[in-house]
């Protein structure tokens, strides 16, 4: 081995330090820059997620404002419930065909290409009664009736005049609820039958008692103003929550929908079935007027896809749409 003088081994000291310093700066510069990548991907992933939520978001809203809208103004069977369909189908697909279009356009700007289109729709029957001083029976008076037979029901409301309502000595016993003869509406499937007892208490205040298919009874309330709302599918009486409502939900299985006592309560309801108005399941006794209950054509749901494809990003779900409004 060469012998390495002082100055020499001074200098190699001196040299190896020098690479050192120049591999930590590049060790430094490669993790900055690492980091760096790392946080812009990040936010790009983030920024087209949140993108593409908000598409999405947008998207549904559109159809469901369609679809509630087409329920209300181009339901009319004058023409023929068969046309009345077809006009509600082709209204549903053009409206949220148009809002696609020119949302297409807007995000074109962003590198982005969309669309959103009705793949499906379930024609169905809105049932309801607009006259605020009639009781709730049916169209020949009859207090206890059915209204329909279905597989799916949604947008069952209720304004009710609290001064129409039975007299309930205990919303907490059944027998004091069926023997008052207060209004109830009634749900029956396979498992049995669940019920919407609404009255007035004893107190003067309206109370509402939901039964559950194993007898269990809850109370919702009271309700001290003259008019008592309650909006089954939202799980609210009178604005305020009452999650019992939930036992009404029901989509698969057959169940009846019934009314008893429907001559001790006065007011409003609608409510949207998922069967066709020339369906024999649906009451056909229901007729087209302003004074007792009728019957009209209306779309139940709508299946909608959504498609999103960014720079880096592919998105396609269907999902179902209701008609939330009342």
């Amino acid at each position: 081995m060469a012998d390495v003088s002082g100055d020499d081994r001074g200098q190699l000291v001196l040299v190896t330090a020098l690479v050192m310093a120049t591999l930590f700066v590049v060790l430094a510069l490669l993790v900055n820059t690492t980091i760096y990548t790392g946080n812009v991907a990040a936010r790009s992933d983030v920024s087209e997620s949140a993108t593409v939520i908000n598409y999405r978001t947008e998207a549904l809203d559109a159809a469901e404002t369609t679809l509630r809208y087409v329920d209300r103004n181009e339901n009319d069977t004058a023409g023929g419930v068969d046309a009345a369909y077809r006009r509600m189908n082709d209204s549903l697909r053009r409206g949220v065909g148009n809002w696609s279009d020119d949302a297409a356009a807007h995000d074109a700007f962003s590198g982005a290409s969309t669309r959103t289109r009705v793949v499906d729709a379930t024609n169905g029957t809105r049932i309801a009664q607009a006259n605020a001083s009639r009781n709730l029976s049916a169209p020949d008076g009859a207090a206890n009736w059915t209204l329909a037979n279905a597989t799916g029901v949604r947008d069952l409301t209720f304004a009710l005049d609290a001064t129409s309502l039975a007299t309930v000595s205990n919303g907490e016993n059944e027998s004091d609820l069926l023997d008052s003869g207060a209004f109830r509406a009634n749900l029956t499937d396979s498992a049995g039958t669940r019920s919407v007892f609404v009255y007035e208490r004893s107190d003067g205040d309206a109370g509402v008692t939901v039964r559950g298919t194993d007898g269990s009874l809850t109370t919702c309330g009271p309700v001290t103003g003259g008019t008592v709302t309650l909006d089954v599918e939202a799980r609210t009486v009178d604005g305020a929550a009452c999650p019992a409502l939930s036992q009404f939900d029901e989509g698969g299985d057959p169940f009846d929908l019934s009314f008893d006592g429907a001559d001790a309560a006065a007011g409003t309801y609608s409510v949207v079935v998922d069967r066709e108005v020339d369906d024999a399941a649906v009451n056909q006794s229901l007729p087209l007027d302003s004074g007792a209950p009728f019957r009209t054509a209306a779309l139940y749901d709508a299946t909608v896809r959504v498609t999103y494809h960014g720079p880096d990003t592919y998105y396609e779900a269907e999902t179902e749409v209701p008609d939330a409004g009342a």
